[in-house]
């Protein structure tokens, strides 16, 4: 292991995220608020320690022959170790701005938009006397950070580093890409690098201008744009999508999260040998269609289920919506089907209050997330797929023990590599789930809000149910769990390996 190299290339992120401070700190000057400042100050401390461990380790990334003197070992190091950075760091602002006076609560925020997930410390609505922190009256520097901080992870801080300095990339892209297959295998890192930034450039300002276009200020298109392509789902106002009350806002960042769940090679598949190209590997995935299957089907059926329901079914003295209209009932059910499948968690009612057959499907729709290679979270559809083929294929061999089966996905047998490597990851994920839901009901949270806020932290989803839904916050959790939690986001967007072998002690060894 070359410790030297990690230090330098950790140095590189620390400028790299200065550099991004500044744009928070631009908005905020823009609009003459004193909070810049802690933008700004944030930015000299990153650059200062930055710099340092760039000039104290400079030099050591490079053999005598020019040659890169880091490889996969180093990568995962500098991945799982820029996350826990981005963490530290993204929290500053909070923290110098006075927005939070506590370092975990600062830590959990942050965390929670670097890794997309968008679960927050923030009350939905702040009430008088309460002396909790509420959405709709941060700063719009902070507002601006915390939103940006979902679009730079989105994207994968390490891809941008990897655009930047190409040399010896690989093992960092490939340690920062999530999926089952990654393109960088079949063109070079840079440009398989540089074509996924392109396309995510690419689609938030198309989304930002046409939220613009419907309505919206270009403050919060921005903001909405960055949560909706990151599928994070950070919001500045308390009510989230429904603060606007608009059925075109609504479409628009329904179509957009939809897009944001899809594998993105397809997209640059398109861009490289054109529409026709793209299509056809769209239709022709299977990943896609049980994608688009899953998500419409599930959308169809709460929507029914919301409609016979019928909420409060025009009752004037209730607070719920009226379901009792067809349109209403399948709005609402398209918009947090596909919120919750994507792991994006924008929300344009409280699914808390539906009835139970829907909550359960909305958890299970988190559960199974969106495409691999895409923004989306979750477990990953193809691996869902891959779990669900083994687990047929275990009943066909105690059928028939001699007989040979083979997984196949899209006509090409799958390598038993691959279906170890995905079982062993969901029985990882079953493990972790399990024991992180025991130890936050350790604390004395009930056992729905536990495990949901496993489900939504482990799976980068946002909220959960009860003590952690849509209306509710993770404020009142203990330190100790938001600090847990915040490392089962990592876990989630970095899909466990790249974190977990940080802990194995023989990786460190030479």
């Amino acid at each position: 292991m070359n410790l030297h190299a990690v230090g330098w290339l950790l140095g590189c992120v620390l400028l790299l995220l200065a550099a991004f401070l500044l744009v928070p700190a631009g908005v905020g000057f823009h609009y003459g608020e004193a909070e810049a400042w802690a933008c700004v100050h944030t930015a000299v401390v990153t650059a200062l320690a930055g710099g340092g461990l760039v000039w104290l380790y400079r030099g050591s990334t490079i053999t005598p022959e020019g040659k890169a003197d880091y490889f996969r070992r180093e990568g995962l190091a500098v991945v799982g170790l820029s996350w826990l950075l981005a963490g530290a760091v993204g929290a500053l602002p909070y923290l110098f701005s006075g927005v939070l006076t506590s370092p975990v609560d600062a830590f959990f925020e942050s965390v929670s938009g670097f890794t997309t997930t968008g679960s927050t410390i923030l009350s939905a609505v702040q009430l008088d006397g309460d002396p909790s922190i509420g959405m709709d009256p941060l700063p719009r520097a902070i507002a601006f950070w915390r939103s940006f901080t979902h679009w730079l992870g989105g994207v994968g801080i390490v891809v941008v580093f990897v655009v930047l300095f190409p040399t010896g990339g690989r093992s960092l892209f490939r340690s920062e890409v999530p999926g089952i297959s990654r393109e960088a295998g079949h063109q070079r890192v840079r440009d398989s690098a540089l074509s996924l930034v392109r396309i995510y450039v690419g689609l938030t300002l198309i989304q930002g201008v046409l939220l613009w276009l419907s309505g919206l200020s270009p403050f919060d298109a921005a903001i909405h744009s960055f949560g909706t392509l990151a599928t994070g789902g950070f919001s500045n106002h308390s009510a989230s999508i429904a603060h606007f009350g608009s059925w075109l806002v609504e479409l628009n960042i329904i179509v957009f999260m939809f897009l944001a769940g899809i594998n993105f090679a397809i997209y640059d598949a398109t861009l490289r040998v054109g529409p026709r190209k793209g299509w056809r590997m769209a239709i022709g995935s299977a990943e896609v269609r049980w994608y688009c299957t899953m998500m419409v089907g599930a959308a169809v059926l709460i929507g029914l289920v919301l409609w016979f329901w019928g909420g409060s079914n025009g009752a004037p003295d209730s607070d719920l919506p009226d379901y009792g209209h067809f349109g209403r009932s399948m709005r609402d059910s398209a918009f947090n089907a596909v919120a919750l499948q994507t792991s994006t968690g924008y929300g344009t009612a409280d699914f808390d209050r539906w009835p139970p057959i829907c909550r359960m499907l909305l958890m299970f729709l988190a559960f199974v997330g969106a495409c691999a290679g895409s923004t989306g979270g979750g477990l990953k559809m193809v691996r869902f797929m891959i779990v669900a083929k083994a687990a047929l294929r275990g009943i066909r061999r105690f059928a028939r023990p001699r007989a040979i089966h083979s997984l196949r996905i899209d006509g090409q047998t799958l390598d038993e590599g691959v279906v170890a490597s995905v079982t062993g990851f969901f029985g990882l994920w079953i493990i972790v789930a399990v024991l992180g839901t025991l130890c936050v009901a350790a604390s004395g949270v009930d056992p729905v809000s536990s495990a949901t806020s496993v489900l939504a932290t482990l799976n980068n989803i946002g909220p959960g149910l009860a003590r952690v839904g849509p209306s509710m916050n993770f404020g009142e959790l203990a330190d100790p769990i938001k600090l847990l939690l915040s490392l089962f986001m990592i876990l989630g967007r970095l899909e466990f390996y790249a974190v977990v072998v940080l802990f194995v002690p023989g990786f460190w060894r030479r």
